[in-house]
């Protein structure tokens, strides 16, 4: 393998060129790849991973050898995994629904669909006017603005219990308008 042994039999990091990358592939990757499906369970995500580890690695500017470097390249990986769960975090990540034809086929979308849904939030926002305007605000937060229960009691200042009482006149209401409920 290219690059120098240390006393432990690893393969040591100095300024990293690109056949020392492939060697540290070689005895590190499989390490890598547990590592990370562990704890995303995506292997195209994993992959992506692992090979965001490789770029660090060839990105290292120190120079000189380092004495642990499988404990080097799973700090890197640590770190790989770190920024990947903050990069989730800022994108809103899990809010996201993947594009598949099913769900977001364009004959889902016909002007008949289209108008259908139109009116069905007409009738919704009808049936909402007729209830305390509390009521309808909370309706509207959670149902239709994403809002979590335990926001919009902290943002109204009531319970979370008051907000479930409103959640379900609302829900009632509007069900009894589309003939769901009796």
């Amino acid at each position: 393998m290219g690059g120098a042994r240390n006393t432990k039999g690893e393969a040591g990091l100095g300024s990293i060129d690109r056949e020392q990358i492939d060697a540290y592939a070689k005895e590190f990757k499989p390490a890598l790849v547990a590592y990370f499906m562990r704890r995303c369970g995506a292997p195209d995500l994993t992959d992506d991973l692992v090979q965001d580890v490789f770029v660090r690695l060839l990105r290292r500017k120190k120079s000189g050898e380092i004495d642990r470097p499988a404990a080097y390249v799973m700090q890197t990986a640590s770190s790989v995994w770190n920024d990947h769960l903050r990069a989730a975090q800022v994108r809103h990540s899990k809010d996201h629904d993947e594009f598949d034809d099913v769900n977001h086929s364009p004959e889902g979308f016909s002007p008949e669909r289209v108008y259908e849904g139109r009116e069905a939030i007409t009738r919704i926002f009808q049936a909402l006017s007729k209830l305390p305007e509390r009521t309808q605000d909370i309706y509207i937060l959670c149902r239709f603005d994403g809002y979590k229960r335990q926001e919009v009691a902290k943002r109204i200042g009531i319970s979370v219990s008051a907000v479930d009482k409103h959640l379900m006149v609302a829900t009632k209401h509007v069900g009894r308008i589309f003939g769901e409920l009796r």
